[in-house]
């Protein structure tokens, strides 16, 4: 089969070739997985990193293939996935790979994957494998987490929300998803996009390239009226430090980027510090995200519901171009997610 595989480490430019003989996964007895041929890919921050800090000479992995999310049609039925999960050859799913499958290098940059049963939900009603593997891939699960976080013991009925970087693969579904479920959202982006934030449902749009420090323009226009939650899909340190003066007491503050240091620093200054050696006094969330098929399912029934009412697409690029890809998602500053069509 075709696929791209990392043969060096560092950016995609740097590590990644497009291999066209590379051995098709198959499917051993007993298995509880399926064999999916993959028509769509969309990229995740993730990916970018694992090229980097993994090296492909590492034993556990052989000629590495990238990529997270998919979305695609089964070939093939493992003799031992369960009845219940009615999946048959002919459906089309989506739902993205283990970390640790992804880790070894059995991504999803590829004509075909063999992913376990469990990982993955039918592509819902209407919609075609480019939206799905943009709302049910990594992005879309971490917005689902996320929200839930948020009505942990009280809905999310009434409540007021900020999310930062609100036109990002996360944001542009959180935003859907917090405004569905009856919350008032504040989205922060910049001007350019705030009608395309609106019309995912947000009532307030604050750009952030107007209002700068955005912190200082966040006490005078919010100082009054508190957030329940901050959800921070960019990972803005002075966001969370100055958060008492727009966070309510008992709000939560749920950030997804980690940084260069994949969240300890921000873990060990946010979470672990005390207030009297100047830590924050509100509550403070580092999600790093691990696929699992139920909360794609999740994401599957809040599509059906009409909740997440569309996948926010930046662009769609061919199989052939898929560094030009992940170099547009390493700029930071694409809208929505980046998708990669694998079959022509």
């Amino acid at each position: 089969m075709k696929s791209w595989t990392a043969t060096s480490w560092g950016t995609a430019r740097e590590s990644l070739t497009l291999n066209t003989s590379t051995p098709a996964p198959s499917l051993p007895h007993n298995s509880t997985s399926l064999l999916v041929r993959i028509t769509h890919v969309s990229l995740n921050p993730a990916d970018l990193v694992l090229l980097k800090s993994l090296p492909p000479w590492l034993p556990f992995r052989r000629a590495p293939v990238p990529g997270m999310d998919f979305a695609g049609e089964v070939v093939a039925v493992g003799d031992a996935v369960p009845a219940e999960t009615g999946l048959k050859a002919g459906d089309e799913v989506c739902g993205a790979m283990g970390l640790w499958e992804v880790a070894k290098g059995c991504g999803t940059l590829a004509e075909f994957v063999a992913v376990e049963s469990s990982l993955v939900v039918k592509v819902p009603g209407n919609w075609g494998g480019r939206d799905a593997v943009g709302v049910m891939g990594i992005a879309g699960q971490t917005a689902v987490a996320m929200a839930r976080s948020v009505m942990a013991g009280g809905g999310m009925q009434g409540k007021r929300v900020l999310v930062n970087g609100a036109t990002g693969g996360v944001g542009s579904v959180l935003v859907q998803i917090c405004r569905g479920l009856g919350a008032e959202v504040v989205a922060v982006c910049s001007g350019a996009n705030a009608g395309l934030v609106k019309g995912l449902g947000a009532g307030e749009v604050i750009d952030y390239q107007a209002h700068d420090p955005l912190e200082e323009y966040l006490a005078e226009v919010l100082g009054d009226r508190p957030l329940d939650a901050i959800l921070d899909c960019v990972g803005r340190q002075p966001l969370y430090a100055h958060s008492p003066r727009y966070l309510k007491p008992d709000g939560k503050f749920i950030n997804i980027v980690g940084g260069w240091s994949q969240g300890v620093i921000p873990f060990v200054r946010n979470k672990l510090r005390p207030c009297f050696l100047g830590g924050t006094p509100r509550s403070y969330e580092l999600f790093l995200l691990s696929a699992s098929g139920k909360t794609a399912r999740e994401a599957a029934a809040w599509v059906e519901q009409g909740i997440i009412k569309q996948a926010v697409i930046d662009s769609e690029l061919p199989m052939e171009q898929v560094v030009e890809a992940c170099e547009k998602l390493a700029t930071g500053r694409a809208k929505g997610k980046i998708v990669v069509k694998v079959e022509k």
